[in-house]
């Protein structure tokens, strides 16, 4: 750096102009670490081993040694009788937490036993006595701009193969494994999320029990969120078998997620409702995502290669949306983009953005691949929807299906099968916006391929659609195609556009070069009425043409190469001898201790006539 350089980047920084990052301390946990020494931060322990800041084993002898933490929870609480639930680490600090599910480490979250906090081998409290359910840790930090507060999982940097993550299991009720409500300027990455149990508490066969003294070894949710949570990251994450929501409440600005999985959670895999009557703000980003057989209590010990059992649906009190938001406005809007992901053989719906709405509201869904849900795969109802270069298989009969690699009766009580009006894709039009459904790729046996709803009156010309450069491949809907008591062999109503009619006849609206081939014969193609131009009206010769009962087959998801030509996420992992877990797409083809169901009401529209 030249002298003259220098001289100037110094007078940035003494006039405030340049923020440099701030460096905090540094934090480490290890299974051959020691007890926490602490004598200035929290009540004094003085008698322990070891004071966390140094990535070392306790060596065997002495207090106070500069050394790594053996367990977790000594990041919280001193595991005295009167354990203080307070983190020990400051804003700005980083947390490295050694292990992973590939060398058998698991570190615990919550009380010691179904009956009390005390681990009667150590002889440490942990968590607060008579309360298991919220003997997890508090909200954690926040950090500043420059200087996140950070938690990490040994592997971090290198940590896209599930294996690798560091495990925490929330256990024996805690009502939250993480928290990061209201929490800001945090990074979370190379974890892996879940608990002990098979019980579900979403109307499972298999409920939790609750009660201190018999309790399951089950957590509530796996991460609570809020919408003061904000430029949060996560990177590298997996969520699953949680007995309710994989992720539970909203979250606030820049808030973004990276290669985030939340697989086989008994309620809900994201529930953005937490039921305290807010809902996000902000922009959010979520890429490379899966979120698939949420609705299902994963097994505990994983015996199939597909341990999703004991799935419910809303006709029995359960819930099972993959992604699912609050039916109130947002104020500042949500703008949610969803990018590069799998939302596959959820209970309900794959991606319900359908409440995400409020003034500069928007949903982005792109490169996605969307299958096998039993309600809409994909459902956007907000003030602007963006659904571009996604491949959507609009099957909500395949978890009729005894699919390969999946316990047997795993779907027995499941029966709200195509749920609202067996329409594949709802989207809406709205005053003073644009809606954008382009160069997507779906297929459908069902009634009707995509729903145009109308959020407003859509009375202005400045409703408008853009509808362009889609292919929609028809199926019979009859029984060899997986509706049991249909055998009209009916094709699909490739769009249903409700009162929506007005934006497609707006001069500054397209609906062009689109592809259909096989549908009713009411639906005409070009469809002059709707103002469709330049259609294609014959097969479009892609390379798999063959209706799957469960998955995707060979299908290629549309997006020119985006990552969901990839195989999906590779399934969780609880213990080491599971690590060859299939991967999901290839096989198929809170402190209170009562966790609040929220059911949302069902989107079914009207008697759905083909429009033509």
């Amino acid at each position: 750096m030249s002298r003259s350089l220098s001289l100037k980047l110094l007078l940035f920084v003494a006039l405030g102009l340049v923020s440099l990052p701030a460096t905090g301390a540094t934090w480490f946990v290890r299974p051959d670490g020691g007890t926490r020494y602490t004598q200035t931060r929290l009540a004094n322990r003085l008698s322990a081993q070891c004071d966390g800041l140094a990535d070392a084993p306790y060596p065997g002898s002495g207090t106070n040694r500069h050394c790594a933490f053996n367990d977790v929870r000594f990041l919280w609480g001193d595991a005295t009788a009167n354990n203080n639930q307070k983190w020990v680490i400051e804003g700005g600090d980083t947390v490295i937490l050694r292990g992973s599910i590939q060398d058998g480490t698991t570190y615990r979250i919550g009380w010691a036993n179904a009956s009390s906090g005390l681990d009667p081998k150590t002889k440490d409290y942990w968590g607060t006595a008579g309360d298991p359910y919220s003997s997890g840790p508090p909200a954690l930090p926040s950090g500043k701009p420059g200087a996140p507060t950070r938690l990490l999982g040994g592997n971090y940097g290198h940590c896209h193969d599930a294996s690798s993550r560091t495990q925490l299991h929330g256990g024996y009720g805690v009502s939250s494994v993480l928290r990061l409500d209201g929490s800001s300027w945090v990074d979370l990455e190379c974890i892996d999320i879940t608990d002990f149990s098979s019980c579900g508490r979403a109307a499972q066969v298999h409920g939790c029990n609750t009660n201190p003294g018999t309790l399951d070894d089950y957590a509530s949710s796996g991460i609570l969120w809020g919408n003061t949570s904000t430029h949060d990251t996560l990177q590298d994450v997996s969520v699953h078998g949680i007995a309710g929501s994989g992720m539970l409440g909203p979250t606030g600005d820049g808030t973004v997620f990276e290669y985030l999985s939340v697989l086989g959670n008994a309620a809900a895999g994201w529930n953005a409702d937490s039921g305290n009557g807010t809902t996000g703000t902000g922009s959010l980003l979520v890429r490379h995502f899966n979120f698939s057989w949420n609705g299902c209590a994963e097994q505990y010990p994983m015996v199939d290669a597909l341990p999703y059992a004991d799935c419910t649906d809303d006709n029995v009190g359960g819930y099972g949306d993959g992604f699912g938001s609050a039916t109130i406005p947002s104020k500042p809007g949500w703008r949610a983009v969803f990018d590069q992901g799998v939302a596959s053989y959820n209970t309900q719906d794959g991606l319900d953005a359908l409440h995400l709405n409020g003034a500069g509201s928007s949903t982005t869904v792109t490169n996605t691949l969307a299958y096998g849900n039993m309600g809409q795969q994909v459902k956007i109802g907000g003030n602007q929807a963006i659904v571009r270069d996604n491949t959507i298989f609009a099957n909500c009969n395949a978890l009729r299906q005894p699919i390969p690699g999946t316990p047997s009766g795993y779907n027995s009580r499941l029966s709200d099968f195509c749920r609202a009006a067996d329409t594949g894709i709802f989207i809406s039009v709205n005053d003073g916006s644009t809606t954008v459904f382009e160069h997507n790729v779906v297929y459908s046996a069902g009634s009707t391929m995509l729903q145009v709803g109308v959020n407003e009156s859509c009375g202005t010309p400045s409703c408008i659609i853009r509808q362009s450069h889609n292919t929609f491949l028809g199926f019979q809907k009859n029984r060899a195609n997986g509706y049991p008591s249909e055998s009209t062999g009916e094709y699909p109503n490739p769009v249903y556009i409700e009162d929506a009619l007005k934006a497609y006849q707006n001069t500054e609206s397209t609906f062009d070069h689109n592809t259909t081939f096989h549908f009713r014969p009411s639906w005409k193609c070009p469809n002059t009425r709707m103002h469709e131009k330049d259609a294609t009206c014959t097969d479009p010769h892609r390379k798999d043409e063959t209706w799957h009962l469960y998955g995707f087959g060979e299908i290629i998801p549309a997006g020119a190469g985006g990552s969901t030509t990839t195989k999906p996420h590779a399934g969780p992992v609880r213990r080491p001898s599971l690590l060859a877990l299939p991967c999901i797409a290839a096989l198929a083809g809170l402190s209170t201790g009562v966790y609040q169901l929220r059911r949302r009401t069902s989107s079914d529209g009207p008697s759905q006539t083909p429009q033509g």
